[in-house]
């Protein structure tokens, strides 16, 4: 009998009512023996979609059916494996799951009392269905992924022809636990959030961190009745240390110190601030968001690191659009970072991975599909336009004479031609862009409009990614600093000269929506949630399980 597993999120998407659901109780038909019971829930998945078993919800999966009916619905579990797979499920919370979605009650309960066939059946499905919804969100995360995401039927212990013997094999072996913790992603990304998250629950368990109240900005030398609320408010949240720096004023004092300056700077550093050391009205924002928000917020981004971490490889470039960050990592290493410029709210930079594969310089400009409708208004106002701007007007890959075209009777959907810009100091690619060829049509690039990059927030492109430092990019993903150093690239970029210089090695770029991470260094960093994303993930997270879909099935 094969398996064929659906995505680890069909049977994770929400449901707050089952109608028609089957409910088993003992009371409503004569005792079965254990098989006899077991194969009645079965019966009960297959016919309906759901069971609820003393008021949890277990849903259809394939692989639950399955190992039963291969096992000719002998009981897989015993209470000693169920009491360690308990330990697990609670421990699910610091993930950032509900451990209340892997029936951690309803377990508790069948678990101090199985005396009957029924109750037997009752413990035996649960555990199973826990086991594996559990293992199955840690390896591939609960929620629909959003952008790049590991395949679902990627490598997984319970995926494939081998699905239902793996399960059985780990179950009787006693490794329950360990397979868990192999499906746990162990990238640094993730386990610095994890233990992010821990520290923020003690911090609510604190009673969380005070508001600020407002008031005027507060800087350097300020005397404010609010100094020592916010010289807490930074300690908690590890921005200052417990005791101030040397000559720093005590924790009574009314005046903002150098210490308290730096704590301020600090703070806005892992938010994504103007590092000013002024608390004017965006950084009071930022310190009075609480800390259940911020408990939200990085679950929400252990979700996401869910859908990528394990296909990380050792040297891959990350664009954090969130953030409006680029980043190239090496091992557990931050090797390279700048700022970038990223899409609007109206054309939002897509999430997703594709390899870069080439670095061209002093580049020419093809106008997008999406943008052919403002270049032809401002034709139509300025008949000089696309001459001043050394657009030319190709057919196909052939020149035309632009004064041989009627602008006027074309749409951006109906336009036969295409536009180029010839590389120069107007071209909007700059003097350089990194290529990773997608269906996006989006790239990494230079721009001649420096000015942007000291904004805080920067959402300003049509959805390609501005790299403030692009040479620097360049000479990371190419490494080879013999042939293209800074220097070498420089030199070539002064020539005019169109030039692709082809990676020897493709490095893959991961274009993520990420409101939370933290460095290789453990500090966590905080994003404002610039898309408005994160509250339809964390619903997703916190849904109950659903029933099973019709395609997914045993054949």
């Amino acid at each position: 009998m094969r398996i064929t597993v659906a995505g680890p999120w069909l049977v994770s998407a929400a449901l707050m009512a089952f109608p028609g659901m089957a409910t088993l109780a003992a009371q409503d038909r004569p005792e079965l023996t254990p098989a006899g019971e077991l194969s009645a829930r079965v019966e009960g998945l297959r016919d309906r979609g759901a069971l609820r078993i003393r008021g949890s919800v277990v849903p259809y999966d394939p692989l639950t059916v399955a190992v039963y009916e291969q096992r000719g619905f002998a009981p897989l579990w015993d209470r000693g494996t169920v009491a360690r797979l308990l330990v697990e499920i609670e421990a699910a919370d610091e993930d950032g799951l509900d451990p209340e979605a892997y029936h951690l009650g309803a377990l508790r309960g069948a678990s101090r009392r199985p005396t009957s066939a029924s109750d037997l059946a009752d413990l035996d499905v649960l555990a199973t269905d826990a086991f594996v919804r559990l293992s199955r969100d840690l390896r591939f995360g609960k929620v629909p992924p959003q952008g790049p995401a590991d395949p679902w039927n990627a490598p997984w212990v319970f995926g494939g022809p081998e699905a239902v013997a793996n399960l059985v094999a780990t179950v009787t072996s006693g490794r329950v636990a360990g397979v868990l913790a192999e499906s746990r992603p162990q990238h640094f990304a993730y386990r610095g959030l994890a233990r992010a998250l821990a520290e923020l629950r003690r911090v609510e368990a604190g009673g969380g961190w005070e508001p600020v109240p407002p008031g005027p900005a507060l800087a350097r030398d300020s005397v404010d009745a609010r100094i020592p609320l916010l010289r807490r408010r930074l300690r908690l949240s590890g921005d200052m240390a417990e005791a101030d720096a040397p000559g720093g004023e005590g924790d009574g004092s009314l005046r903002f110190d150098s210490a308290l300056e730096a704590g301020v700077r600090a703070f806005q550093h892992r938010h994504g601030l103007d590092e000013d050391g002024v608390v004017g009205n965006g950084t009071l924002a930022a310190l009075n968001v609480p800390v259940e928000r911020r408990i939200e917020q990085v679950r929400v981004n252990l979700e996401r690191a869910r859908w990528v971490s394990r296909q990380l490889p050792d040297t891959f470039v990350v664009v954090n659009v969130a953030g409006a960050r680029v980043h190239v990592f090496q091992g557990d290493r931050v090797a390279f970072e700048t700022r970038a410029i990223v899409g609007t709210g109206n054309a939002q930079t897509p999430v997703f991975t594709a390899p870069m594969r080439y670095v061209e310089l002093n580049p020419t400009w093809t106008v997008p599909p999406g943008i052919v409708g403002e270049v032809l208004d401002a034709v139509r106002r300025d008949p000089g336009y696309l001459q001043r701007q050394g657009i030319r007007v190709l057919e196909g890959t052939k020149p035309i004479d632009r004064s041989g075209v009627d602008f006027s009777r074309y749409t951006a959907e109906d336009f036969p031609y295409v536009l180029r810009q010839d590389a120069g100091p107007a071209n909007p690619l700059g003097r350089i862009k990194l290529m990773l060829p997608n269906e996006h049509h989006v790239y990494l690039h230079d721009t001649p409009l420096r000015e942007l990059f000291a904004e805080e927030e920067r959402l300003f492109s049509h959805g390609c990614v501005r790299v403030e430092d692009p040479v620097g990019l360049a000479e990371m993903v190419l490494g080879d600093p013999t042939r293209w150093s800074r220097a070498t690239l420089e030199a070539a970029i002064r020539t005019g000269a169109t030039t692709a210089i082809p990676l020897a090695t493709p490095v893959q770029v991961f274009v993520l929506y990420w409101t939370a991470a933290t460095d290789p260094e453990g500090v966590l960093h905080f994003h404002r949630d610039v898309y408005e994303r994160d509250l339809a993930v964390l619903a997703a997270l916190d849904a109950p399980p659903a029933e099973g879909t019709p395609e997914a099935r045993v054949r």
